[in-house]
C-alpha cells in the first residue's frame, strides 16, 4: 500500500447519504450496524445497507480444514458498488485473513494486497472509505501448538498465539496507514481487547451484543455521530 496523507475531517456524515458496511461474519451478525443505523436515523435521512458475509476474506486464502473454500470479497464487490452507489463504505476484514495460523509473510502480503485492491475499487467508484481494524481473537492459548504445518491450523484449531502474533500485526498495519484514498481508519481492535471479558462469550471470534455496542460506540465517537 502506498503511504499518503490520510484525510482527517471529523464530520464525514451529512444529512442524506447512502452508507454500506462490507465485511465478514462479524458484520453479517449486524449488531454494530443496527446500532449505528438507529443513531443515524436521529441525525438525518440516511440509507444503511449491510453486506457482511460469513467466512469471507480479502486475501483470497482458505484453510484446508474449512467446510468450503472461503469466499473472497472480489467475487461480489463490483456488483455491490454498482447496485448501491454508496456515499460512504465501511470496510472491516482481517480475523479470517490470517487463516488462524502463525504469522506468515506471504499470507500477510495477501491481506495487504487484498485491502489495497478493495480500497482502490471502492475509491474509484466515488465512495468515501472508512477502514476498520480487525477485531481481536480472544481464545485462550493454553495448548501449545507451535511448529505445525501451516495447513493444519484452522478456525477449529487456531494457532495458540493467533491474536498477539498475527491479528495484532494486521491491526497495527492498518493503524499505520496514511492513504489519501481513505477518509478514516478506526481502531476496533484495542477497545474490544481491553473489554474482552464482557465483549465476548464462549465464541472467541464473534463479539457478543456488548462487543457490538463497543464497536458502534467507537465508530460514533470517531465520526462524531
Amino acid at each position: 500500500m502506498g503511504l499518503y496523507t490520510c484525510r482527517t475531517d471529523k464530520n464525514l456524515l451529512t444529512t442524506s447519504q447512502r452508507i454500506i458496511f462490507i465485511g465478514d461474519s462479524i458484520t453479517f451478525q449486524g449488531g454494530y450496524v443496527r446500532n449505528l443505523e438507529l443513531e443515524l436515523a436521529k441525525k438525518g435521512d440516511f440509507e444503511v445497507f449491510n453486506f457482511g458475509k460469513s467466512s469471507e476474506t480479502v486475501s483470497g486464502l482458505s484453510e484446508a480444514d474449512h467446510p468450503f473454500p472461503r469466499t473472497v470479497l472480489f467475487e461480489r464487490l463490483d456488483k455491490i458498488l454498482s447496485t448501491t452507489r454508496p456515499s460512504i463504505t465501511f470496510l472491516y476484514y482481517g480475523i479470517n485473513d490470517g487463516i488462524y495460523s502463525p504469522f506468515n509473510q506471504k499470507r500477510f502480503d495477501a491481506y495487504k494486497n487484498g485491502l489495497d485492491r478493495a480500497i482502490n475499487i471502492i475509491h474509484e467508484s466515488g465512495s468515501q472509505i472508512i477502514l476498520l481494524t480487525p477485531s481481536p481473537y480472544v481464545g485462550d492459548n493454553k495448548v501449545n501448538n507451535k511448529n505445525l504445518p501451516l495447513d493444519e491450523y484452522s478456525y477449529k484449531a487456531p494457532y495458540c498465539h493467533y491474536n498477539e502474533e498475527v491479528i495484532r500485526v494486521y491491526a497495527k498495519c492498518i493503524l499505520q496507514l496514511g492513504d489519501k484514498r481513505l477518509s478514516r481508519t478506526i481502531d476496533i481492535y484495542h477497545p474490544l481487547l481491553k473489554n474482552k471479558a464482557i465483549a465476548f462469550d464462549s465464541d472467541p471470534i464473534h463479539p457478543n451484543a456488548i462487543g457490538h455496542k463497543i464497536i458502534s460506540d467507537t465508530i460514533k465517537q470517531e465520526l462524531n455521530i
